[in-house]
């Protein structure tokens, strides 16, 4: 039975660092990198499986990337991070509702028995804003491979989340030359750079946010890599509009707020820092974030 849902299995060693693309054979080598390249794989798979889970591209064309994988497409890959779960917004400015998609997880259920393949797929949690679908590949992976990958893979879907600007497609980067094991990831709508830059800084804003650092460090990266070319009205408009009528101001105060308590906590920073593909100062990032609310408010 296949550890996977569209990859195939056979093609992925037991040192999965013998498929990573130039760019990165160096820095990802070894042992100690294997959780997280089988982490990649699981990702790529999920994307795949969502392009291929029903007839039609259907879900493909119903929801828009956000999250740190859409980060990926504006910063240069080396200097970005794992990420563990794909993140996405229902696209309602096509007319798409959310029942239109509540039938994923049953769809990727019945793709993995055509497939024979062993991941599961089961939702952990339908309430409030959030609709997020838990794949079984750490269970799937272990039995494999004999490793432990570091999250359980999530999608992630924001049931009331609306998108501002128009979104882009693109095709995300990967660590990996996909050439090596056949595979083509398919074409997403993501978040265009200037609304990925503020639905962050809005989200690092947000008190029960569990995962702040995450959001400091892609909004450090898309500042960093693209401050020439962003749109300030338009991260401006879509910022305010996450607002929903509240105090811009005060609002940003509260983020920089919690960017400084971020900022003093060791064990948070160590475990970022250990995420990135490549060595930076949490601290100093943080601090530059602090000072990007005053072009927005």
């Amino acid at each position: 039975m296949n550890p996977f849902l569209i990859i195939d299995g056979s093609a992925i060693p037991s040192d999965p660092s013998s498929l990573l693309s130039d760019n990165f054979r160096s820095k990802l080598a070894g042992s100690e990198n294997a959780p997280n390249l089988f982490a990649e794989f699981c990702v790529l798979d999920m994307m795949c499986a969502i392009s291929d889970a029903r007839p039609g591209l259907h879900y493909i064309e119903r929801l828009i990337l956000k999250g740190g994988h859409a980060v990926r497409s504006y910063v240069p890959l080396t200097a970005h991070r794992f990420s563990y779960d794909l993140d996405f917004n229902i696209d309602r400015e096509s007319g798409y509702k959310l029942r239109e998609i509540k039938d994923i997880r049953t769809d990727l259920n019945e793709l993995a028995v055509r497939r024979r393949s062993e991941v599961r797929s089961d939702i952990a949690r339908d309430q409030g804003l959030f609709y997020w679908i838990e794949m079984n590949y750490r269970e799937t992976i272990r039995q494999a491979y004999d490793v432990t990958i570091p999250e359980v893979p999530k999608i992630e879907i924001c049931k009331p989340c609306r998108t501002f600007l128009p979104p882009v497609k693109t095709r995300i980067p990967t660590v990996f030359d996909l050439n090596l094991v056949g595979l083509t990831l398919p074409e997403v709508k993501q978040l265009s750079t200037d609304e990925l830059l503020a639905n962050k800084l809005y989200v690092i804003g947000v008190d029960d946010r569990q995962r702040r650092h995450f959001d400091i460090f892609d909004s450090y990266r898309i500042y960093a890599h693209n401050r020439n070319a962003i749109n300030w009205p338009n991260v401006r408009s879509a910022f305010e509009s996450y607002l929903r009528g509240r105090s811009a101001k005060g609002f940003a105060e509260r983020a920089r707020e919690l960017i400084r308590k971020t900022r003093g906590n060791e064990n948070t920073i160590r475990r970022m820092e250990s995420a990135t593909f490549e060595t930076f100062e949490f601290k100093a990032a943080a601090e530059e974030v602090e000072g990007i609310y005053s072009k927005i408010v």
